[in-house]
């Protein structure tokens, strides 16, 4: 065997190795915007893609430890789906999220694991572009809902609500998972007396909807930030239909800032990562006039 050939196969065999430690390397980010408004700094935390399953004791474990990581209590905390992975994980997640509180609200949007258990692994989708869900058995995702809305969780679920602070209106609207097709857009509005509009939504493929009504921010998950990304090419598979270079972290979208959150979990027949940490993120919403 060839030097070449052992060196290759080294190279092949470490970088599995460390794409099976990386799903365990979970990390606060911080990132800063600066958003045309003439209210006070928000700092937004947004969660998404758990895909927690009550073995994970590490993500329950670093779940409860964001309130200590966080310099103070955030002001809103936006979770954008796939939260469990089966009905047996609906109680660890609720234990997790209850130390994580805001200041002005807690709202989310449910995700395809949060309505169909994983009936098994279908790795042609990712390249294929299926969107459908087949064989798949129902989540309790009432019971889900009814735990998170009993601690205080809002869904935004193909509707909108309006925060007042300091007596300006903030907006935040939300969709139905749009990788189901659940997704209605007609309350999509930002009103004039909106300072501030947010959106959210599960897969990021319908974010032309905020940014063509105006809204200032939209968040979504679903892409694991590719999950696998390679040096110099990025991801892999985003499993979405926007370009690679806009289906993971913050990017511009016309006037609007999307943040696709890289995730924390990753699906259960696919529990590897590699040059994807991840990660939950705290959104520095800075006013620019």
């Amino acid at each position: 065997m060839s030097r070449l050939v052992r060196f290759a196969l080294s190279a092949g065999a470490g970088s599995f190795a460390y794409g099976l430690v990386e799903p365990f390397r979970y990390r606060l980010g911080e990132q800063e915007l600066p958003i045309a408004w003439n209210g006070p700094q928000l700092d937004v935390l947004h969660l998404s893609d758990t895909h927690l399953s009550p073995r994970d004791s590490r993500l329950r474990a670093f779940l409860r430890s964001l309130p200590a990581r966080l310099e103070r209590t955030p002001d809103l905390v936006l979770v954008t789906g796939d939260m469990i992975e089966g009905d047996d994980a609906i109680d660890p997640l609720l234990e997790a999220l209850a130390p994580i509180q805001a200041r002005l609200g807690r709202f989310y949007v449910l995700g395809s694991h949060d309505y169909f258990v994983s009936s098994g692994p279908s790795y042609t989708k990712y390249f294929s572009g299926e969107k459908t869900v087949r064989r798949a058995r129902h989540t309790d995702s009432d019971r889900l809902e009814a735990g998170l809305q009993e601690q205080g969780w809002a869904s935004l679920a193909n509707r909108s609500e309006s925060i007042e602070v300091d007596g300006r209106r903030i907006l935040v609207s939300g969709v139905d998972d749009p990788y189901l097709k659940r997704h209605d857009t007609a309350h999509i509005r930002r009103a004039a007396g909106d300072q501030l509009a947010i959106g959210l939504m599960h897969a990021p493929d319908v974010v032309s909807e905020w940014a063509l009504n105006g809204f200032d921010l939209a968040l979504a998950g679903h892409t694991h930030g590719g999950q696998v990304r390679l040096p110099g090419i990025g991801a892999v598979v985003t499993n979405c239909s926007l370009p690679s270079a806009l289906a993971d972290g913050l990017n511009r979208v016309g006037r609007t800032w999307l943040h696709v959150s890289p995730g924390l979990g990753t699906g259960k027949y696919a529990p590897i990562r590699f040059l994807a940490p991840p990660e939950a993120t705290l959104l520095r919403l800075v006013p620019s006039g």
